[in-house]
């Protein structure tokens, strides 16, 4: 599942990214529609079925994170500090929220977790600092945020960054993996926001 720079030039030259995004978003019937790709143009369109929205005051959608965020091991020499994410416009009946942090562009099947969070309270509008409630095990096999560290080809990677709002208070305890969250959130689903951030290491 690779994705490559090759996302900057014209539409007509864009890899995609992820299939179905609206589907994905108003439903989550599938955990196949996450691994799929379409471009980064059709993702960003369907911005406009999100019934809220997600920034960070760190980086802008598909911009680059920074060396702050990238992880401090496995070769890689950041801090290992998550970025800050707010949220606005709630879907009514939300009862808690779900963010997943994944990188698809990663040669893995079904892409590489960096960080799972969940039993968020329903009143939080933001995620900020490493310790965010309740965490799940991510794919480097540890509970809590772990940064970006792609190869040191150059190539861009992107990481996307999944807000669900769902209509129940409690998810599992904590150390749940990326499969155990997407089954347990299967038909709890109101609504769903997303930003990218990308990061690469040089050659």
């Amino acid at each position: 599942m690779r994705i490559t720079h090759r996302l900057a030039k014209p539409l007509s030259g864009k890899i995609a990214i992820l299939v179905g995004t609206g589907i994905l978003i108003l439903s989550l019937l599938t955990l196949s529609l996450l691994l799929t790709r379409t471009s980064h143009a059709v993702f960003a369109s369907a911005n406009t079925l999100h019934p809220f929205t997600i920034t960070s005051p760190n980086f802008r959608d598909g911009g680059p994170l920074s060396q702050r965020n990238e992880i401090n091991r496995f070769g890689c020499t950041g801090s290992n500090i998550s970025p800050e994410l707010d949220w606005k416009n709630v879907p009514a009946g939300t009862k808690s929220f779900v963010m997943l942090m994944s990188d698809y562009d990663a040669p893995i099947a079904g892409g590489f977790h960096h960080w799972i969070v969940y039993n968020i309270p329903a009143s939080a509008r933001e995620l900020e600092g490493n310790h965010a409630f309740t965490e799940g095990t991510t794919s480097f096999g540890f509970i809590g945020y772990g940064g970006p560290c792609p190869p040191p080809t150059g190539e861009i990677h992107h990481y996307l960054f999944l807000l669900y709002a769902i209509n129940i208070a409690h998810v599992g305890e904590q150390g749940l993996n990326f499969g155990d969250v997407v089954s347990a959130i299967r038909g709890h689903v109101l609504g769903a926001t997303s930003i990218i951030g990308t990061f690469h290491l040089p050659q």
